[in-house]
């Protein structure tokens, strides 16, 4: 028998198993390629999820922050107002709401400062800087 004839007939049977090798890693690298895009679109998906969340949560914080800085800066001043108000015009009403968020109103009235004599000297005053 020749030599050439079954070295074709081996390197054929070689090829196709080496054919149907191929098509069978090559689909199973695709599935695995569509699973990865799967996940990809899923992560992205969350981290819009996320960043919208993210957003939400300064704009949030910033109302928040905003409100703060209004009750540091207008909060004393509204409650001392409300408390002249109880204590000016007798509001025992207003005056418990207060003690009842442990504001305390003091019961005298601050004495009006009494107009000053013409003839009294001046206080000094403190130089300009320039």
């Amino acid at each position: 028998m020749n030599p050439a004839p079954l070295l074709s007939i081996v390197s054929g049977l070689l090829c196709l198993l080496l054919s149907v090798v191929f098509y069978f890693k090559s689909s199973s690298v695709q599935s695995l390629s569509e699973d990865l895009q799967k996940q990809q679109d899923t992560l992205q998906s969350e981290q819009r999820s996320f960043q919208t969340k993210q957003q939400l949560f300064q704009n949030m914080q910033q109302q928040v922050q905003s409100a703060q800085q209004l009750a540091e800066k207008v909060g004393p001043q509204v409650l001392n107002d409300l408390g002249l108000v109880a204590r000016d015009n007798k509001n025992e009403k207003i005056k418990k709401m207060l003690e009842k968020y442990g504001v305390t109103i003091n019961e005298k009235a601050a004495e009006t400062p009494k107009p000053a004599d013409p003839a009294a000297p001046k206080p000094a005053e403190a130089p300009k800087l320039q």
